[in-house]
């Protein structure tokens, strides 16, 4: 559930295009000048790439898959082909004022061909909890969820500002905020180790979606049991020009339990 910039160099006759991937910025270059738009982002993002042409695709083993604009422009209607993927969950925002740019496109598409939804909220404690649960209530609209939300905690995320009791009860808060707003506490993801360091026992009564690399699959402390294994974050899948997380039901989890 991450990644970073990218660029790519189109070649059209005598010009040469320098595409700044994620920042809505171009420089065309010609003999006679250069020139720098900025402000294209929403066109230009409409181009799927493939990264990943002439490697095999990801075989079987997933339930589902979770996306953000590190995957690129997706063909969801290659994606709503394959009957593997019986739910999808989508990154809306991190932190506070942060909105992936994808997101719009991504929901709406994803729905229209008939997948499974929902939308994630990377956590940050770079700002209010209360303010980032605003900018996700106000992206995430109830009707177009079929999905419980994800609060997505990860190391990379809190950065050591908060440990411990101040976590989890940050966690409490957003926790509350959802299920007062869409009826059902959030699911909770994070990977293993961060998990059963930080959060241990205090939310293992909630769905956890737990990401864990290695070949086994993930061990929670105390009472809890992982419902989604996150266990790639390498699949490739037709319809994704890049790489994408893949993730499969565990301890009887069926997507009924999912369902908001």
């Amino acid at each position: 559930m991450k990644k970073g910039l990218k660029y790519t160099l189109v070649s059209l006759g005598s010009l040469v295009v320098l595409a700044g991937v994620g920042l809505g910025i171009m420089y065309v270059v010609s003999p006679y000048k250069v020139k720098r738009w900025v402000g294209i982002a929403s066109s230009y993002s409409d181009v799927f790439v493939d990264r990943l042409k002439g490697q095999p695709y990801t075989r079987g083993g997933y339930d589902g898959i979770d996306v953000s604009k590190h995957n690129g422009v997706i063909k969801w209607k290659e994606i709503a082909k394959n009957k593997r993927i019986k739910f999808v969950y989508i990154r809306a925002t991190h932190g506070k004022g942060y909105v992936d740019r994808h997101y719009r496109r991504n929901i709406r598409l994803a729905r229209k061909y008939g997948l499974k939804v929902g939308s994630y909220h990377l956590m940050s404690a770079g700002s209010s909890v209360t303010a980032q649960f605003r900018d996700f209530q106000k992206l995430v609209k109830k009707g177009e969820q079929d999905l419980i939300p994800v609060l997505d905690v990860e190391e990379k995320g809190i950065q050591g500002r908060w440990k411990g009791r101040q976590l989890q009860d940050s966690i409490q808060v957003f926790a509350d905020l959802v299920k007062k707003h869409y009826g059902k506490y959030p699911i909770i993801y994070s990977n293993e180790s961060f998990y059963n360091k930080e959060m241990g026992a205090k939310f293992n009564r909630y769905y956890l979606f737990i990401a864990n690399y290695n070949s086994r699959q993930p061990s929670i402390d105390g009472r809890g049991k992982c419902n989604i294994w996150q266990y790639s974050e390498t699949g490739h899948l037709h319809g994704i020009g890049e790489r994408v997380d893949l993730s499969r039901f565990m301890n009887g989890t069926t997507i009924k339990d999912l369902m908001l």
